[in-house]
């Protein structure tokens, strides 16, 4: 028990030896990282303007009824924030959608604009898009579709009105009312504002929290697993001699490996309070600026959700711990780690929020321990805990330390 006592001081005194290069790791990780994010966001946000489709229009009416039409198009900000309308000749629109200039074309025949207004003659407008099967082609068929409901109910309710205002003088007052209620029904939606009606609901992938709640939790977590990379130095095993002797101890690999878990912990906890630290000066050097980003209120609130989080250390470092065990050797761990951290982290929702990714990833990523590391830490936030969310998390850590000191001792019987 006393060996054990020294060998737990001697891992602690080593793992506050490379503290200093641990923080200088942890420092080029997260600024590396934070230039591929910002990178990344610069090249991905661009205006739609940037990326919108050109559709051709070819128009035959007069130039009063062209530009009454063009209007309407580009009127809809849906429309606009998606196409720009180029008006052009049949040939043009042909040989523009042949070599890419077009995303698609629109051939309205003679006289459609004002035969739509007057109802004389029934005339059909003709789409063309290219027999490739993409998103820029079902996005121009469904405006499509829904420019015919729009003139469809237009056209209803032109030639309902001019029903009315040629009703003869011997109609009852019934036949009117029975044309104005049918004209109300198809336009009672374009008479009056919907948002009186409506309330808006922001569909967001963060869920109850902002964005910036969302990913500063997702970079917490992250944080501390990329950590691990720079545990290679305790975690690279010792020569066989030495856990020989050890053994002669009554020191066994699972109890060494027990040990080097409490030195990873420590290095987690360290770092963790020092990210905390930064938030609490930050929340009493500016409470207001910190209000408003993180949308915590009291030094409490933040203590609260500092306090939600230390399970999330246990886990983290017993996946550390996990990946090195199983790896050959320390630059084979590093490796392993960056790769298991970032399939799990896309998958789960670190590096981007599971409301994005695809169904099937989304429901595997919801069984892997770093979607609950960050459940943890955005309950922790929002003062949502789940007493059985914690439980599980620590469970999970358990299990994870208790794998790895299988395959260590499994690694050793195979080596003697």
């Amino acid at each position: 028990m006393k060996l054990t006592g020294t060998l737990v001081r001697m891992e602690e005194k080593r793992t506050l030896r490379i503290l200093p290069q641990y923080f200088l790791g942890v420092f080029l990780l997260t600024a590396l990282i934070g230039v591929v994010v910002v990178f990344c966001a610069l090249v991905t946000d661009k205006k739609v303007a940037e990326q919108d489709m050109t559709v051709a229009l070819v128009l035959h009416d007069n130039e009063f009824l062209r530009t009454f039409g063009l209007d309407v198009l580009e009127s809809a900000s849906s429309v606009e924030a998606l196409c720009s309308f180029l008006e052009t000749d049949e040939e043009d629109a042909v040989a523009g959608m042949k070599d890419g200039r077009y995303a698609g074309a629109i051939l309205f025949p003679d006289h459609f604009i004002g035969t739509a207004i007057t109802g004389h003659e029934d005339l059909h407008a003709q789409l063309y898009i290219p027999r490739v099967d993409g998103f820029s082609n079902r996005l121009i068929a469904g405006l499509a579709d829904i420019a015919g409901g729009l003139l469809g109910k237009t056209q209803a309710g032109i030639y309902t009105s001019t029903l009315i205002a040629g009703m003869p003088e011997d109609s009852t007052e019934q036949d009117i009312d029975r044309v104005e209620y049918d004209t109300q029904n198809m336009f009672f939606d374009f008479a009056v504002s919907r948002e009186n009606f409506y309330a808006k609901d922001s569909a967001s992938g963060t869920g109850n929290q902002t964005v910036v709640q969302y990913y500063v939790c997702a970079a917490l977590v992250l944080l501390l697993l990329l950590g691990g990379i720079s545990c290679g130095p305790l975690l690279k095993g010792d020569p066989i001699a030495f856990e020989n002797q050890l053994a002669l101890h009554r020191i066994g690999t699972a109890k060494l490996l027990a040990i080097r878990y409490l030195a990873v912990l420590t290095l987690f906890t360290v770092l963790y309070c020092v990210v905390f630290a930064a938030f609490f000066g930050w929340f009493f050097a500016h409470p207001e600026s910190f209000t408003a980003v993180m949308d915590l209120s009291t030094a409490g609130e933040v203590g609260y959700w500092f306090l939600c989080g230390l399970p999330v250390l246990l886990l983290a470092a017993a996946i550390v711990v996990f990946v090195y065990t199983f790896a050959a050797n320390q630059i084979g761990g590093i490796l392993l780690l960056f790769l298991i951290v970032m399939i799990m982290g896309y998958a789960s929702g670190l590096l981007a929020p599971a409301a994005y990714l695809p169904a099937k990833i989304r429901v595997l990523g919801a069984y892997l321990p770093t979607a609950r590391m960050l459940n943890v830490m955005k309950n922790g936030m929002t003062h949502a805990v789940d007493m059985r969310l914690l439980a599980i998390v620590i469970c999970e850590a358990a299990g994870v330390l208790i794998a790895s000191m299988a395959i260590s001792v499994g690694k050793r019987r195979w080596n003697q």
